[in-house]
């Protein structure tokens, strides 16, 4: 480690620890960080990135044992652990800058709601602790769009007003809401306690939206529009490729913000043809709203914009064109199907 507590000024050379580094945006930090000229530690239960700089170690394969084995291959090394076990994580800060933690559940139905709450709380707040503890110097979290309740509460509600922020008034009605909303909390704690500077991201849908030109995104989209509507419009039909989101955390460790709430990263458009004012009118017409032009996406960006100097620049609109979705031509009855 070296320097007081702060945003790096710098990238190059700086050791960076990423919790979760095998998942998708995972993938994405560690190529963005690498980029930049870091030195990455990966830290996941397992090692599935099967890339060029993070070629699989049959030693971290074959090791699932809470006992750390660490592979090197330049310029990232894999460490197996679980972002749960206190002694592993204290040791995998040590001596690193900077940590980025994605490690934990990314959404409903990939565990039971306990394990889902346990996994997420408790990993988030022995990552933050131990890292700040340690003296690292900067910390970035992967919070939610969840984090305010509205898209995946069990009690179906809509936003208080179209577009919102990261201000909004919680409404959490399920257990994975809850944990990136705990995340929050405990990321202000360490905070206060530890003197850190750590910065939040609410992410919102993230998918790699250039796979087979875009199809695969826009199959998903359709879907997801067909099976639940009000969840599209509760995220304001929001999304952020990929590649900008290992982009909005190099942003991140590069800024000073508060440790929460965590900053709203979005395309500016969404990813439908219909006007957003339109689109609004068809799902969200109680909703108060303040003028929202075109087909800008029903979230306040302002502050990843001001804070961060973060715009996404891989959109839809030009990545496939094709793939944008009129909201009459999808078909409520017909799984994502659109209508001829």
């Amino acid at each position: 480690m070296t320097g007081a507590a702060g945003p790096l000024a710098s990238l190059a050379g700086a050791a960076v620890l990423v919790t979760g580094g095998s998942g998708l945006i995972g993938r994405a930090a560690v190529s963005a960080l690498v980029a930049e000229g870091a030195r990455v530690t990966v830290f996941d239960r397992a090692d599935v990135l099967g890339s060029d700089s993070l070629r699989r170690s049959s030693s971290a394969r074959e090791e699932r044992t809470s006992r750390i084995e660490t592979t090197a291959v330049a310029p990232v090394t894999f460490i197996a652990g679980d972002v749960t076990e206190q002694a592993a994580v204290r040791s995998a800060v040590t001596d690193m800058d900077a940590v980025v933690h994605l490690g934990g559940y990314a959404g409903l139905g990939m565990a039971d709601a306990v394990e889902t709450y346990r996994v997420n709380t408790i990993g988030t707040f022995t990552v933050l602790a131990e890292a700040a503890a340690a003296g690292v110097r900067k910390i970035v979290y992967a919070s939610s769009i969840n984090a305010n309740g509205y898209p995946l509460g069990s009690d179906e509600v809509l936003p208080p007003v179209f577009p919102y922020d990261e201000d909004a008034a919680p409404h959490i009605s399920d257990e994975y809401s809850l944990s990136k909303l705990a995340g929050e909390d405990a990321a202000r704690m360490v905070a206060a306690r530890w003197g850190v500077s750590i910065t939040g991201l609410r992410f919102p849908l993230v998918r790699d939206i250039t796979v087979d030109g875009g199809r695969v995104f826009g199959a998903h989209v359709r879907a997801a529009l067909a099976g639940d509507p009000r969840r599209q419009a509760a995220e304001g039909w929001s999304y952020l490729d990929v590649s900008d989101a290992g982009r909005s955390i190099v942003a991140a460790l590069l800024g000073e913000t508060p440790p929460a709430p965590g900053i709203l990263v979005a395309a500016p458009l969404t990813y439908l043809t219909t006007p957003t004012e339109e689109a609004l009118d068809l799902f969200a017409r109680s909703v108060p709203r303040r003028p929202i032009a075109g087909r800008g996406v029903g979230l306040y960006l302002d502050r990843s914009r001001e804070m961060l100097g973060f715009e996404a620049s891989v959109l839809l609109d030009e990545v496939a064109p094709d793939q944008l979705v009129d909201l009459a031509a999808v078909d409520p009855s017909a799984e994502g199907e659109v209508r001829a």
